[in-house]
């Protein structure tokens, strides 16, 4: 072989692996380019996540979606403040991708993922400190007049007692508003998420010493999951698999419990989509 011929094989052979590694190079993503972005919906959900006149929410909630987001690989944006129901009707539409802390229904197994990651803490009756009916089985509820809260999905066992007792029963929007109709009298009790409402008590210093948990036991020996959801219409539904083996994960390590236990404190500025 000539030295030319020689020269002209090495030039093509050095050409050839430059425009492989150059194509190679193209088709890899910038930096974050390909990062996926998972819009999560919310509203304000007392002891979970404070989303009151703040900009940005923060509690356990929060801290256990951004540990998610670490572990799964995207990035956790977040809506304005708005209603459960309406963040329901957008994970219907696909125009939202992730909510939290829910309670199975097959309603919502219709149009989202359920990914359980907590067990779930049974509701509670809540009266007037003042009220001193002793309420300690199911019968005794006959005689009250009960205010539940709207959009809440509350266990299946309380769910059967709540509609035997329909004409006793007002809703209202929100934790807040059942227990101004307790401490103003419309009503006897709120039954309402134990956790939440005792957090939004204690938020309030005129509800301090207003009220207590009657202690009726409303599980009937069961017990069930909360659980994030994850729109079936989301462009990311996809990443079903992986976010529940995830969350799966974050309840075995005792990330979850651990993150749950923790006082609540403002968490840093998070993306907020307008």
């Amino acid at each position: 072989m000539t030295k030319a011929r020689l020269l002209c094989l090495t030039v093509t052979v050095m050409l050839a692996s430059w425009l492989a590694a150059a194509t190679v190079q193209a088709e890899e993503p910038l930096p974050g380019e390909s990062e996926p972005q998972l819009l999560w919906c919310l509203d304000h959900f007392s002891r979970f996540h404070h989303y009151e006149d703040v900009s940005t929410p923060y509690g356990p909630s929060v801290d256990l979606m951004q540990e998610l987001a670490r572990r799964a690989g995207f990035k956790l944006i977040f809506t304005p403040q708005t209603p459960v129901a309406r963040c329901f009707r957008l994970m219907a539409e696909g125009k939202v991708d992730l909510m939290s802390n829910l309670k199975f229904s097959a309603e919502r197994d219709a149009i989202m993922h359920l990914l359980p990651y907590n067990k779930t803490v049974p509701e509670s009756l809540f009266v007037r400190q003042d009220d001193r009916r002793q309420v300690e089985t199911e019968a005794q509820l006959q005689q009250l007049t009960l205010v539940s809260i709207r959009s809440y999905v509350y266990s299946p066992a309380l769910m059967a007692l709540l509609k035997q007792k329909q004409r006793q029963i007002v809703e209202v929007d929100s934790i807040e508003a059942g227990l101004e109709m307790v401490i103003r009298g419309r009503v006897d009790g709120l039954v309402a998420p134990t956790v939440s409402t005792s957090e939004a008590i204690n938020s309030v210093s005129s509800y301090h010493n207003k009220f207590r948990n009657a202690g009726i036991d409303f599980s009937r020996g069961q017990s069930g999951f909360i659980h994030v959801g994850l729109s079936r219409l989301s462009p990311y539904a996809a990443m079903e698999p992986i976010l529940r083996q995830h969350l799966a994960t974050m309840l075995n390590d005792g990330t979850v419990e651990r993150l749950y236990a923790e006082p609540i404190r403002p968490a840093p500025q998070l993306n907020t989509q307008p």
